[in-house]
């Protein structure tokens, strides 16, 4: 199903509607079951959120593996290295470690339009490229374009319309209660946590 790139935005969200839809009928069925279940299982899981956190890793990492065909993403793409990138404390706390660095401690969810930090890199992007790829969040793991190209990922272009996107409701619901558990209850953007010196 592969329509070269396109600069109409019509043309552009209808074919990576498709190719959404292309990927989900081709979806091991073991993998929609994991995401089916993960909530489930984890709210029942007498763990830590780290832990749980990395089996919900787990299992973006082999839908990951499935999406390569139907996706455009690379190491160098970074359109939406550009973007608001809501995590968690825990994850916070994940990223500190893995880098070295130091981080904010943010005590409260904080919300901001999904515009705010278009065009602002991610403060692990080095040279294009995410320096933390390993331990990147949740947000970065179950984002991926549909289109044939980045194109439509660009900051200036991402918010112009609604794309076709993978909707991982078990493995969303799961993430959201790891979030409302810790002391934070929910949410900010990466930048709250590693602000740009």
């Amino acid at each position: 199903m592969d329509i070269p790139e396109t600069h109409d935005l019509e043309q552009a969200q209808a074919h990576s509607k498709a190719r959404v839809a292309e990927f989900l009928s081709a979806l091991d069925p073991e993998i929609d079951r994991r995401d089916d279940g993960i909530a489930q299982e984890l709210a029942n899981e007498n763990a830590s959120a780290r832990t749980k956190l990395g089996k919900i890793y787990a299992l973006l990492g082999d839908v990951s593996a499935a999406v390569g065909p139907y996706t455009p993403c690379k190491k160098g793409c970074s359109g939406c290295c550009k973007m608001n990138v809501s995590i968690t404390s825990v994850e916070a706390q994940r990223l500190a470690a893995a880098a070295g660095r130091r981080m904010v401690q943010v005590r409260y969810p904080i919300a901001h339009p999904e515009d705010r930090f278009a065009g602002v890199p991610c403060p692990f992007l080095v040279d294009e490229a995410c320096s933390v790829y390993e331990d990147r969040p949740f947000a970065c793991r179950a984002h991926f374009s549909f289109d044939s190209t980045s194109y439509w990922c660009q900051p200036e272009r991402a918010y112009m319309g609604e794309m076709g996107q993978l909707e991982l409701g078990g493995a969303k619901k799961a993430y959201v209660h790891i979030a409302t558990q810790t002391s934070m209850h929910g949410f900010a953007d990466i930048r709250d946590f590693f602000p740009r010196d």
